[in-house]
């Protein structure tokens, strides 16, 4: 059996560095991408255009440590707008180091958009783990805008509702978002009380982070 990607951050880790670490755990549930990890040589940074944030992913040694800022031995530096990468149409990224460094800038643009289930896979994983925090609604009614298939969490009736297409329900559910957030921007919508709202937020927040 092979062993699995080590993914591993820096000591007292910013929140992008977690971000991208958690990022690349999801990718790493899948055998092929979690290979690519293992075998991946060198280093690639993603800066923000929008603010300072940054982070570099150094590959070697069967893995990959994510450290803060961009390091001065990158190999490949992806520049974009960290706020809208989950957007249904983000803006182009701009990427250096792609002529020198295709094989390892194909491989990490793949890792950056990792395979998912269908909304309702990653809604009832993230319900899993919210839910072993208290203060969350027992229950979710989640409706999807798009088609109006729905999914209640838990036992009904349900506490609380979130309603809204199938890629922004997707984003939120995989950790690309959080739900306080997309609701604000109304790019989701919901029905429950304010106390489940903050609770759900502050879950929603840690799992976007990794858990």
């Amino acid at each position: 059996m092979n062993e699995p990607a080590r993914i591993d951050v820096e000591p007292d880790p910013v929140p992008i560095v977690l971000i991208l670490a958690a990022t690349l755990r999801r990718a790493a549930r899948t055998p092929r991408l979690a290979a690519a990890i293992s075998h991946a040589k060198g280093n690639v940074a993603l800066r923000s255009t929008v603010d300072p944030q940054a982070a570099t992913m150094r590959f070697g040694n069967g893995g990959v440590t994510v450290v803060r800022g961009v390091s001065d031995d990158a190999d490949v530096v992806i520049s974009a707008d960290v706020n809208k990468m989950a957007d249904e149409k983000p803006p182009k990224p701009k990427v250096t180091g792609v002529a020198r460094h295709l094989k390892l800038a194909l491989t990490v643009s793949k890792l950056l958009e990792p395979p998912h289930g269908t909304w309702q896979e990653e809604a009832q994983r993230f319900f899993t783990f919210a839910t072993a925090h208290p203060g969350i609604p027992k229950s979710m009614r989640v409706v999807c805008t798009d088609d109006g298939s729905e999914l209640t969490l838990g036992e009904t009736p349900a506490e609380y509702e979130l309603h809204g297409s199938e890629h922004a329900l997707l984003n939120v559910f995989c950790g690309n978002s959080v739900i306080g957030q997309d609701l604000l921007d109304g790019k989701i919508f919901a029905v429950g009380k304010l106390a489940h709202l903050a609770e759900l937020t502050g879950r929603s927040l840690a799992w976007m982070l990794g858990g």
